[in-house]
């Protein structure tokens, strides 16, 4: 008779303990929303692309320069393998193709330098501009979630499914708006 008395009361103490611990409050929030919505962050990335533009524009012409010298080349490499034509007009197209070579690999290696340049660009830009919106998104995230008495946010793309009273994306991005 002793064996289900000590097994009630310490299934009753246990699930007295279970039920006064206070159970974790979760939020959700759309990251891709927030940063969407957030005017500065906007205008940050509306600045990182403005400073890369000109790059990525001379990046374009150098790649049009580029396919001009490989057709030319091909033309050439006909030319020079051309059973018909003269030696003297084969010698010509071979002088012409490894002067194209030259050009060609002189081309790649300045469109190489403005590849690194533009990415130096967009990463200065990133670590400028936009990581310190970015760590102020997160701010406001714990802002909301102290106010709210959410003890967990975790990002809604990573959830299966979540209710939409869970989520606390609107109330993030009219913070973030509010102090600009």
């Amino acid at each position: 008779m002793k064996n289900p008395f000590i097994l009630l009361l310490a299934l009753l103490v246990t699930s007295t303990s279970l039920l006064a611990q206070k159970s974790a409050s979760v939020g959700v929030v759309d990251v891709q929303r927030v940063l969407n919505d957030y005017a500065a962050f906007q205008t940050a990335v509306e600045k990182v692309r403005g400073s890369v533009a000109p790059v990525e524009e001379e990046m374009q012409k150098m790649q049009e320069n580029i396919q001009t010298i490989v057709a030319e080349g091909q033309a050439a490499e006909t030319k020079s393998n051309n059973p018909a034509a003269s030696e003297e007009a084969r010698a010509e197209a071979a002088v012409e193709l490894n002067d194209l070579r030259q050009r060609l690999q002189l081309a790649q290696s300045e469109i190489n330098q403005f590849r690194q340049q533009a990415q130096q660009l967009a990463q200065q830009g990133q670590q400028e501009k936009l990581a310190p919106l970015q760590e102020k998104a997160v701010e406001a995230v714990k802002s909301v979630a102290l106010e709210k008495g959410i003890d967990l946010v975790v990002p809604k793309n990573q959830v299966i499914y979540s209710s939409d009273a869970l989520d606390i994306s609107e109330a993030v991005i009219d913070l973030l708006n509010d102090g600009e």
